[in-house]
């Protein structure tokens, strides 16, 4: 059995809430994929037209979603499985604690769920 766990907007958890970052689709875009293949992730697609992507590792699979609000403003939501028996929890949160540590260090952040 997985456990699921979803980004959005109006999350009461800052850690579950769509991140904002000053940049471009494609830059964030390249950014997300880097992070992904330095960490062992495989990514079975990228859809430009949606802006969705699914990678996997292991037991643990991501569907993201980046959208460009403007020009200077993208946003980014996940949707996180993980099919292990334990830390099922913990390991999700480590995921979007790295890469939204990773992205930080990258792009100027803007907020969190911006567009309730």
């Amino acid at each position: 059995m997985a456990y699921t766990l979803e980004t959005n907007e109006s999350e009461n958890v800052e850690l579950l809430q769509t991140h904002y970052y000053k940049t471009s689709y494609n830059s964030l875009k390249d950014a997300v994929i880097e992070y992904l293949h330095k960490n062992g992730y495989e990514i079975s697609e990228f859809n430009d037209d949606y802006g969705e992507a699914v990678a996997r590792k292991g037991y643990f699979s991501t569907t993201l979603k980046i959208i460009m609000q403007n020009p200077r403003e993208t946003s980014i939501d996940f949707f996180l499985e993980y099919y292990g028996m334990f830390f099922k929890k913990k390991k999700i949160y480590q995921f979007l604690s790295d890469i939204y540590d990773y992205l930080g260090k990258k792009f100027e952040f803007k907020g969190l769920g911006l567009h309730q």
